[in-house]
């Protein structure tokens, strides 16, 4: 049988085999790991080179700044000393009458070419009158505004700085300098990280084909070895002598029983998952049967309520007082059969089946505020104080199954709360998470009890008792239509003075449901 297996498992191997074969086409590795690593010599130097001329070009500027910037500040000290010291009535006589000679000495102390402009950007001294003129209208205006600024023209720098004298701005200086010389100090080097790129890119490829055939020779005779295996001709020793990954695998190939460990390991994972699956079906039907006893259970009570007043109706039908008392009080139980029924079935749906949610974007705050005038009549009958302080935000839901956990909450804190109390509705964001609290001052839950209320048909003291047509499925269902929707549905705080204007005996309680937050506009929160 062991032979039957093992010759069928080759003959599959050998069809795979061959069609890997007739797929085999682009590139061999040979070829494939230099051109990877001449790519990645190429990218390294390219890298290396932008980031050194970057530098140099960057140091050359700066350098040149520097330069100019110390020139003009000889240059304005040398004009606010003739200022100083000479005698004319204003500045624009003064730049008139001793710029052209200015700039002319300035010119030949600084090596360089110097104009004066007066504050009114007229020029007053060049000391190459004859030369070659550029238009600096835009950057003169900018040194008239008292900022430095500066023209590249070709290997030619204009830079252009204001004169400031002991009333103001006198006026600008104008001074040119060559920079070819570092141009071709750039461009020098630029050169010489071509060729020394190239040579070691060229060098680099040699070496790396050379080291890589060696290998692709190895993975060649490994490949040819793997395709007999396949084939059901199996190596009776190593095809290579070596300690490093190679040689691991072609002596891992020698050792083909691990196949067979991995599949008897595969069969029992499966064996166990199947266990698991049975156990978990079994959790299920007694889950069912939980719930069809609870919801008997549930479905009693009210029916017993109405068999009896029908019977009453039976016997005294001609009673005006009965008659009102019955059909108010079989109104109220049939209203309360009827969520039983609703909820039961929206909980046993999403317990079975996936829940298609109908999500867009919905304003958090709008929803809050729609829900909170729905209940605010119901608050008031009981003499509730009610408020709600809720923050700008979207969330991606489904608007009708957050009204419905919204309502549940302030359904279940006007319900449960004593008369003359107060609940409030607010909202927060914290990071990615918008928290919707809702408060009240009803009996406090004990520690102890806040997950218990979350299971269907729950019962808690006769505090928390459903004699105001509760069915004990409203918190179960709320918090799994939460979750589906990406939240968290929690009793967060409950009495020990926690919850902030609790009533007299330091008691309340407050659920918190968390949404993941889609937009939160801070700007509206001044509403």
């Amino acid at each position: 049988m062991n032979e039957h297996i093992s010759n069928q498992r080759g003959s599959l191997f050998s069809t795979d085999g061959q069609k890997r074969n007739r797929k085999r086409t682009g590139l061999s590795l040979r070829w494939k790991f230099p051109l990877v690593l001449a790519a990645l010599l190429l990218f390294t130097v390219g890298v290396l080179s932008w980031l050194v001329l970057t530098g140099i070009r960057t140091s050359q500027i700066e350098q040149m700044e520097r330069g100019l910037k110390r020139q003009a500040e000889i240059v304005e000290m040398r004009v606010k000393q003739s200022y100083l010291l000479g005698v004319s009535p204003s500045s624009e006589a003064f730049m008139k009458k001793q710029a052209p000679q200015l700039a002319v000495e300035l010119g030949v102390s600084s090596n360089m070419r110097v104009i004066l402009y007066d504050r009114k950007g007229h020029e007053v001294g060049n000391s190459l009158p004859l030369a070659y003129r550029t238009d600096v209208s835009q950057a003169l205006s900018y040194a008239l505004q008292g900022k430095i600024a500066y023209i590249t023209e070709g290997s030619t720098i204009i830079y252009l700085a204001p004169l400031q004298g002991p009333e103001g701005l006198l006026g600008v200086v104008q001074l040119h300098t060559s920079i070819e010389a570092q141009q071709q100090f750039y461009q020098a080097i630029a050169r010489l990280f071509l060729w020394t790129g190239g040579a070691v890119l060229v060098l680099s490829f040699i070496l790396g084909l050379g080291y890589v055939s060696r290998q692709t020779r190895d993975i060649g005779r490994l490949t040819r070895a793997s395709e007999q295996i396949s084939a059901g001709h199996y190596p009776k020793a190593r095809l290579l002598r070596r300690q490093d990954e190679l040689g691991r695998l072609d002596e891992g190939m020698l050792q083909m029983s691990h196949v067979i460990r991995e599949s008897i390991t595969a069969l029992e994972n499966e064996k166990l998952r199947l266990e698991e699956a049975v156990q978990r079906l079994r959790e299920l039907e007694q889950q069912q049967k939980s719930f069809i006893g609870n919801i008997s259970h549930e479905l009693k009570t009210p029916l017993t309520s109405i068999q009896a007043y029908a019977d009453l109706l039976d016997m005294y039908g001609d009673d005006p007082e009965l008659v009102r008392e019955a059909r108010e009080s079989i109104h109220k139980e049939a209203k309360r059969l009827y969520e039983l029924v609703e909820d039961s079935l929206r909980l046993s749906v999403l317990d079975k089946y996936d829940f298609e949610l109908h999500a867009e974007e919905v304003d958090l705050r709008s929803l809050l505020e729609d829900a909170g005038s729905r209940i605010r009549g119901k608050a008031a009958k009981r003499g509730l104080h009610f408020s709600i302080d809720a923050v700008p935000a979207k969330v991606w839901g489904d608007p009708k199954h957050l009204m419905h956990i919204v309502l549940n909450l302030l359904d279940n804190a006007v319900k449960y709360n004593r008369n003359g109390g107060w609940m409030t509705l607010s909202s927060r964001v914290e990071r990615d998470t918008v928290i919707v609290y809702v408060r009240n001052s009803g009996p406090w839950i004990p520690r102890e009890k806040w997950e218990m209320i979350f299971e269907p048909f729950a019962t808690l003291s006769h505090d928390r008792s459903r004699q105001d047509s509760g069915t004990g499925l409203g918190l179960p269902l709320a918090r799994r239509l939460a979750e589906r929707m990406g939240g968290e549905l929690h009793l967060t705080a409950s009495g020990d003075g926690v919850i902030e204007n609790a009533n007299e005996n330091g008691q309340g309680n407050e659920f918190s449901l968390k949404l993941p937050l889609l937009v939160f506009d801070s700007s509206l929160s001044t509403d």
